[in-house]
């Protein structure tokens, strides 16, 4: 491995709930998920297998901010995302994500997996450290759940509100009072769900680099 690669790496794999009974297909979203910019991001968010999107990014990372995206952009669609982290052994260098292989993938498969007995929008994690992955999914299930009662509305002025930094400029894009951005943002619990997003993303900057490599399946 090149001095610029780096060790690790994050997958993200998604899937559509009950795609076949959906109005719209995820082909409907390909242009937009393409175009989803991010830093760290090694390959573009692409769709395989009919319903699934998948990306790759370098590091160590959690980033839940680029998962709500995703969900975000999806919308009305339900996505089931399974997040693996720890090394990619072979395909690195192609152009998206379904030419490479190894333990990250492996890992964000059985997130995955691991969650299609649910037909709910939940997010798994696996990294190799069992106990970590534990009390992380015990988190993102409390944010998913907050996240699932989200109205369009809702989803809008914090999506809005988080790519503008403050109600008035926010409020501006959205047409409305800036008094109604911050009333949607906190009957949404965003002030909760954000600081639990940032404490899963520093969290998983700590945990011990050989707890990524066990077992490296």
């Amino acid at each position: 491995m090149s001095p610029e690669q780096p060790d690790f790496y994050t997958v993200i794999t998604a899937d559509v709930i009950d795609s076949r009974r959906q109005a719209i297909t995820v082909e409907e979203k390909k242009d937009a998920l393409s175009a989803l910019a991010y830093p760290g991001l090694l390959t573009p968010f692409t769709i395989s297998r009919g319903d699934e999107i998948q990306a790759v990014l370098a590091g160590v990372v959690l980033p839940m901010d680029l998962v709500r995206q995703l969900r975000y952009l999806c919308r009305p669609l339900g996505l089931r995302i399974g997040i693996g982290i720890g090394r990619i052994t072979s395909g690195l260098g192609s152009e998206t994500s379904w030419g490479m292989n190894g333990p990250a993938f492996f890992r964000s498969r059985r997130a995955l997996e691991g969650l299609k007995k649910d037909r709910r929008a939940f997010t798994g994690l696996q990294t190799g450290d069992g106990e970590f992955d534990r009390l992380a999914g015990a988190l993102l299930l409390l944010i998913d759940t907050i996240a699932s009662r989200w109205t369009d509305a809702q989803w809008e002025a914090i999506m809005t509100y988080e790519e503008k930094g403050v109600y008035q400029k926010a409020a501006e894009v959205l047409g409305i009072a800036y008094q109604n951005v911050e009333k949607r943002c906190r009957a949404a619990r965003w002030w909760a769900v954000q600081k639990a997003e940032a404490a899963l993303a520093a969290a998983v900057q700590e945990l011990p680099r050989h707890h990524l490599i066990m077992g490296d399946n």
